[in-house]
């Protein structure tokens, strides 16, 4: 912008300057033109009065009156009988020698007076520009630094719009910076996280390892550390899985797809899912009649929310006691479906609700437990993809937690 407004100033002068030199020259050739011509006309007049008889000199005349072509023609040959042809000079040539050099002497002074103010304005347009710029530099430069809270020695004499625009940029160069400065410390801390997640299945597997390979032991004893291995690595798998899933999700690389589906077929696929895990606890899950929806339509990824649902009905099995039951109920409301599963588990405190959906937290309650404290930031992630919300709460006087999830409806 400001390299064009130079431009344009520069532009601008130039041509200004070339209109009124072009103006005063029209001008002056007009004026000298019109002087000659009156000037040989007063010549050839006064020229045919003096060849004239009495009768016919009427002087007065001609001082109300044009004078006829004929007469000044006449008066022009008088002039040339007499050996005064165009090139003598006579004292009416030099009265208009010495008007043509006054009025071209004030023209040039008049030109040059204004090509003069031409320059000054130029040369403060160019002085005011390049203080423009330095003050631009220096906040540039200043806005290298960061750490700068304001742009304080910025001249008043910017424009306001020029102010605003480096104003914003410096908030959005620190906004940047703060960003860059909390997605580092976020990677650190994501690193730091893996790696203690991976430390405990690594060096259990490490431990089986070296027993199955330096001790002898029955094949009841092999099969028991070979099936800790498995289970291991099963944990190093599904640990793998999920955090993939995280980092795609958090990349935007994976698209969620909203389309109406009835949930309740999405329910019975997440239930399926788990079913077998909760047998082997002997963990009842039921969903009482009435309470379960019958060909509901509700935009929603049918995968990725089989995924939510499996990811809480997953943490309700494994912080269960044996013999306990997972109730799941829906209520169908006026803008959005809801979905509870209830469990009769270990329960979550109150001071942890809003902490249990984020990454890598893992509550006092389960950290002897085996888990990677990612599976319910995975699924808040999911659930705000939809539009929907996902929240845990607990009944008064009752073990165990309740996890909401509130879909849209169409």
């Amino acid at each position: 912008m400001g390299l064009r407004s130079r431009i344009n100033t520069k532009q601008l002068l130039f041509a200004a300057g070339l209109a009124i030199i072009l103006f005063t020259v029209l001008l002056d050739a007009t004026v000298l033109s019109n002087l000659k011509s009156s000037y040989q006309d007063t010549k050839n007049i006064i020229s045919k009065l003096a060849g004239s008889t009495e009768e016919e000199a009427n002087p007065l005349k001609w001082l109300k009156e044009l004078p006829e072509n004929d007469w000044l023609s006449q008066g022009e040959e008088f002039l040339s009988f007499y050996g005064y042809d165009s090139k003598t000079k006579t004292v009416w040539d030099k009265k208009y020698l010495v008007s043509r050099n006054k009025i071209l002497a004030v023209s040039a002074a008049f030109d040059t007076f204004l090509l003069l103010l031409l320059f000054l304005l130029f040369h403060f347009l160019q002085r005011q520009n390049k203080q423009r710029v330095d003050e631009v530099e220096k906040a540039l430069r200043q806005l290298q630094t960061i750490d700068s809270d304001a742009l304080n020695f910025v001249s008043a004499a910017l424009e306001p719009v020029l102010r605003d625009r480096l104003f914003s940029l410096q908030e959005q160069i620190q906004t940047d910076h703060t960003q860059l400065q909390e997605e580092k410390e976020s990677t650190k801390a994501f690193v730091t996280d893996i790696s203690h997640q991976l430390k405990t299945p690594v060096a259990a597997l490490k431990t089986n390892l070296e027993i199955l390979s330096g001790e002898e032991m029955t094949k009841k004893q092999q099969k028991e550390f070979l099936n800790s291995c498995i289970s291991q690595l099963e944990g190093l798998e599904n640990l793998t899985k999920t955090l993939v899933n995280v980092s795609r999700m958090e990349k935007g690389m994976i698209q969620l797809h909203l389309q109406p589906a009835d949930i309740g077929e999405t329910i019975l696929a997440a239930v399926s899912r788990i079913y077998e895990k909760a047998a082997e606890k002997d963990i009842s899950i039921e969903m009482p009649q009435g309470s379960f929806p019958e060909h509901v339509l509700v935009p929603h990824d049918k995968k990725w929310t089989i995924e939510v649902l499996v990811n809480i009905m997953d943490n309700a099995v494994k912080y269960s006691e044996p013999h306990t039951q997972i109730t799941i109920h829906t209520e169908t409301l006026t803008t959005y479906l809801k979905i509870d599963i209830e469990d009769e588990g270990i329960g979550i405190p109150k001071s942890e609700y809003h902490k249990i959906f984020q990454r890598f937290y893992r509550g006092d309650l389960v950290k002897e437990t085996e888990g990677s404290g990612i599976g319910l930031y995975l699924a808040r992630e999911i659930m705000e993809k939809q539009n929907g919300i996902i929240f845990v709460r607990s009944r008064h006087g009752r073990k165990g937690s309740i996890f909401s999830i509130q879909l849209p409806k169409a």
